[in-house]
């Protein structure tokens, strides 16, 4: 499968997620770590997409501590707190449609963050794929962000 394929799946996921956010987790070709994966419970504000998917790799596959050279896709640019977790676990791959900024400006506020500078902490140079269908994400947290006024 393509980047391209991989997002339309990750933004498939916000359409029906209880915050309009969706995230996978790919290594070797395969999707190992979904953000709807129905095995988590949703405890907290820490609940965010990209966490339940490396929760949910993590967990599933018996892969704690094994998702180095793994890739994220997101619906939605990660946060600090998100990319952390992602420097954390060595991915080497980040692939997002919306930005944090869309997301503050049409769903929820948001912490705008550089991510390009969030990035230099990784053990290894990791590439982020920015704004891979925007369109479509932007248009799920209008929706989204239109039935929560």
């Amino acid at each position: 499968m393509t980047d391209k394929q991989y997002i339309d799946i990750a933004i498939e996921i916000s359409k029906n997620a209880k915050y309009p956010y969706g995230a996978i987790v790919v290594k070797d070709n395969k999707i190992i770590g979904r953000s709807d994966d129905k095995t988590l419970i949703e405890t907290s504000m820490y609940s965010h997409a990209e966490l339940e998917a490396i929760e949910s790799a993590s967990k599933n596959k018996n892969l704690y501590g094994d998702l180095k050279g793994a890739t994220m896709y997101v619906s939605c640019e990660p946060c600090m707190m998100c990319m952390g977790a992602i420097l954390y676990e060595e991915f080497s791959k980040v692939v997002y449609a919306a930005t944090l900024q869309d997301s503050n400006d049409n769903y929820c506020p948001e912490m705008i963050t550089n991510i390009d500078e969030l990035a230099k902490y990784s053990k290894d140079e990791i590439e982020i794929i920015k704004e891979l269908h925007r369109d479509k994400a932007v248009e799920i947290l209008k929706m989204r962000g239109a039935n929560n006024e």
